[in-house]
């Protein structure tokens, strides 16, 4: 093992640590023990993976490669947990098992860094399993409450066909090329000319249908707004963020990398899935009375915007998805903190009736939830706007430019569900003696703060993210 694949190395060593104050008696060792060491553990994977920002590098055979897009990924996993972290301070689900709680969401990261970073078949399949495995248990971790065990049951239902047919996929992929190594696949399917075979595009269609279950898109979504409803809301927001992001990437690494060369036979079905996606999520979330089930109908929207970039198949498309990925990352997490703010205030803290007048009691998170929102409905000069005009482009100059048409149309849509519980959120308390009934902890302060500024710094240096950005598209491609 060479140094890179040190991030993933910490992130594993903290997971198992993070179990140790666990053992401690009660007091505020096993009570801060376990977030103080995630926190600490991520900061330092984050900080050695801006170190590693540069050519690629292999270890483990090449069975792990780091490049400019595994660093870039890998900080956006690692700024999610660690909101998430921030979020889950207070949590009721990490009472009596904030070990447990706070080492399965490391370990969820570790799986997406492989993913992010593998070079084989066989790493994306152990990837995608290792961060579903421990958020299936996260999801159930309300153990008192029926929604969240009924969450918790139906990932791991759901998660499972998603795995099997993932499985089976990257099994007539290797039938047909004969290799598990990407770099050998892309190689083998230029070389003999593989487009239109029936076994890799049997494969491909499995593949997709596999990670559309993991990147919530339609039609593979049905699981979507019951397990985000039911899981702990911090937990909710990192599968709508992180866990969103690692499918992105295993799409980029099995298709925009290892079979672009047959780019002609995936195309299509992909941005079918996206255009449903779109207009699924949409039409869903205009009719939800509850601000994480409409959060959870978006989420499923915002996959079919990502998906037009992998869609694509340029390095535009690829770039246009990865800077709409960050940012779509900080603004679907400051919506998300809102909810679990409410939820601890509040009786039925997540429907949307329960924002109102928030803003003015609480105007500090109101503002950072109404630019979350303005971005997310792509409203200018926020990045959801320039990502999603990226996005479009980059369809359009793919010659997919009625998938422009249908993700525009989706956006205007959008805005009408989007400012909803902005009017709520500042309007008048029809129940002014709605008093707070748990102080919903400084974690939450410092998450709306840091999502808050993660927007606004995303849209003022779009420029130079956009230069990183690139840098990591051509990283997937390049030889």
């Amino acid at each position: 093992m060479n140094i890179a694949a040190l991030p993933m190395m910490i992130l594993i060593a903290t997971a198992v640590v993070a179990l140790v104050p666990s053992l401690a008696p009660p007091g505020r060792v096993r009570h801060l023990g376990p977030p103080l060491v995630s926190i600490v553990g991520l900061v330092a994977a984050a900080g050695m993976s801006v170190l590693l920002w540069g050519d690629r590098q292999y270890t483990f055979y090449g069975a792990f490669r780091t490049d400019r897009l595994t660093v870039l990924m890998t900080l956006i996993f690692i700024a999610s947990a660690l909101v998430t972290v921030l979020m889950s301070l207070r949590e009721p689900a990490t009472v009596d098992r904030r070990g447990e709680y706070y080492s399965l969401l490391v370990a969820a990261v570790v799986g997406m860094v492989l993913v992010a970073g593998t070079g084989d078949l066989i790493g994306v399949f152990l990837g995608i399993e290792i961060l579903s495995v421990a958020l299936y248990v996260l999801c159930a971790m309300e153990v008192w409450r029926a929604r969240s065990l009924e969450a918790g049951l139906k990932y791991l239902i759901v998660g499972a066909v998603g795995s099997a047919l993932l499985l089976y996929g990257l099994t007539f992929v290797f039938g047909a090329t004969g290799s598990v190594s990407l770099e050998e696949i892309s190689d083998i399917v230029r070389v003999r000319g593989l487009g239109g075979e029936p076994l890799l595009m049997g494969g491909m269609a499995l593949v997709i249908a596999g990670l559309g279950f993991k990147a919530s898109a339609a039609p593979f979504h049905m699981w979507v707004p019951d397990v985000y409803e039911g899981a702990p809301t911090p937990i909710t927001a990192f599968m709508a963020t992180a866990v969103k992001a690692a499918a992105i990437v295993a799409f980029l690494r099995v298709f925009s990398g290892a079979l672009i060369d047959v780019v002609d036979d995936w195309q299509m079905p992909l941005a079918v899935i996206a255009a449903l996606a779109i207009i699924a999520g949409n039409v869903g979330a205009l009719v939800q009375q509850s601000f994480k089930r409409m959060m959870a109908y978006s989420s499923i929207a915002q996959a079919g915007y990502l998906l037009i970039g992998v869609a694509t198949g340029t390095l535009l498309g690829v770039r246009s998805l990865l800077y709409y990925l960050i940012a779509y990352t900080a603004m679907t997490l400051g919506a998300f903190i809102l909810v679990a703010i409410r939820e601890r205030e509040v009786e039925d803290g997540q429907s949307i009736a329960s924002l109102a007048g928030y803003g003015r009691r609480s105007p500090l998170h109101g503002v950072v939830v109404t630019v979350c929102l303005f971005a997310l409905a792509g409203f200018p000069p926020l990045s959801g706007f320039i990502g999603k005009f990226m996005l479009f482009g980059a369809a359009v100059e793919a010659d997919l430019t009625w998938l422009a048409v249908v993700g525009a149309v989706g956006s205007a849509v959008s805005v009408a569900y989007y400012l909803r519980p902005i009017f709520v959120l500042w309007g008048e308390d029809p129940e002014p003696g709605n008093a707070r009934t748990f102080d919903p902890g400084d974690g939450l302060w410092v998450a709306s703060v840091l999502a808050g500024l993660g927007v606004v710094v995303t849209s003022i240096l779009a420029s130079p993210l956009l230069d990183y950005c690139r840098e990591a598209a051509q990283a997937l491609i390049a030889p």
